[in-house]
């Protein structure tokens, strides 16, 4: 199911919609049709209206079917973003992911270093030394806690800090969490996912490197993230979730594509990883990590202001951007 939040321009009511045969349909409006007070509590809230669709999708399902006109979402309604954060914990699943962009980040900002792992990858066939993940990334997935509190939704604009001047992005897939859990087995962590929406993780990169040397990500990545307006509850998404085609679109150009099959780790091992020792609970938000190939390090294609970046996944949907 596709699912997305309104706010009616004039009142500032807002309310949630799901995609039913091509119709949205206001799920507050649904609710007071079929005298449906449970529904109507969580019509506006993202993650209790989940919570809600695990215990009566099928009945759900059927009864969107009939939905009245009066249902719909209509023009004086806007699209906003779907949910704020309880947390945000955004992993590393892939070590081809870290050495590319590691090696991105060395010509970009270190160029005098840059000849060196060059040279030395030309010789021996293998990665730098230094640009591969530490032995913890193969021992568990790794995470860093970002700002939860600094989202945009599709559409939004962002202006990069003053001190940004290697302005990039990251495509993931982000996870939204309904279920509480505690040291959760890889599987209670699958199950822990109620739904999957588009992350784009923007990052100021010049002062990446001096921060990963130090205490990890902090001025680098907090400024702002966004995430798509449509989110996709998990049970349409899981037959597919490692084969997902990813595309980057910068002014209306494709600069790169990708593919979710890139991750060394399970979606379902990163958030049982996150629950290890301590709770993860429902409104919780996990990204992936970036798909490869689908971050500037990597494909060498940088934002500007005034550039309109659009991210695509596959069965998602997509989320676009405006750099002020």
């Amino acid at each position: 199911m596709k699912i997305r939040k309104y706010r009616l321009v004039e009142s500032g009511v807002e309310t949630l919609a799901v995609l039913e045969n091509e119709r949205w349909i206001r799920i507050d409006r649904y609710a007071e049709e079929t005298y449906n007070e449970d529904l109507k509590i969580c019509s506006g809230e993202l993650i209790s209206f989940l919570q809600y669709y695990e215990e009566h999708k099928e009945r759900l399902i059927q009864g969107l079917h009939n939905a009245s006109v009066s249902s719909e979402v209509t023009s004086d309604m806007e699209e906003i973003i779907p949910f704020q954060p309880l947390l945000y914990r955004d992993f590393l699943l892939s070590d081809t992911h870290m050495i590319n962009a590691g090696r991105g980040l060395v010509k970009m900002t270190m160029r005098n270093l840059y000849p060196i792992v060059k040279g030395y990858e030309l010789i021996f066939r293998r990665p730098f030394p230094k640009l591969k993940p530490s032995k913890a990334f193969y021992q568990h997935p790794l995470y860093y806690k970002g700002n939860h509190l600094s989202f945009l939704g599709d559409k939004e604009e962002l202006a990069f800090p003053e001190y940004t001047t290697l302005k990039d992005y990251e495509l993931e897939v982000g996870m939204i969490i309904t279920k509480e859990i505690y040291d959760a087995t890889e599987q209670e962590g699958m199950d822990a996912i109620g739904a999957f929406c588009i992350l784009n993780d923007f990052s100021a990169r010049n002062v990446q490197y001096e921060e990963m040397n130090s205490t990890g990500p902090c001025k680098s990545k907090d400024f702002a993230s966004s995430i798509s307006n449509t989110v996709v509850t998990a049970d349409e998404v899981l037959p597919y979730l490692y084969k997902l085609k990813t595309t980057v679109i910068i002014n209306g150009k494709v600069v790169a594509t990708g593919s979710t099959e890139c991750f060394q780790y399970s979606f379902g091992a990163a958030v049982a990883y996150a629950s290890k020792g301590e709770n993860v609970y429902p409104g919780e938000f996990i990204g992936s990590g970036t798909v490869v190939n689908c971050c500037g390090l990597e494909n060498g294609h940088f934002l500007e202001k005034g550039d309109t970046i659009r991210l695509e996944i596959e069965h998602l949907g997509s989320l676009t951007n405006k750099i002020l």
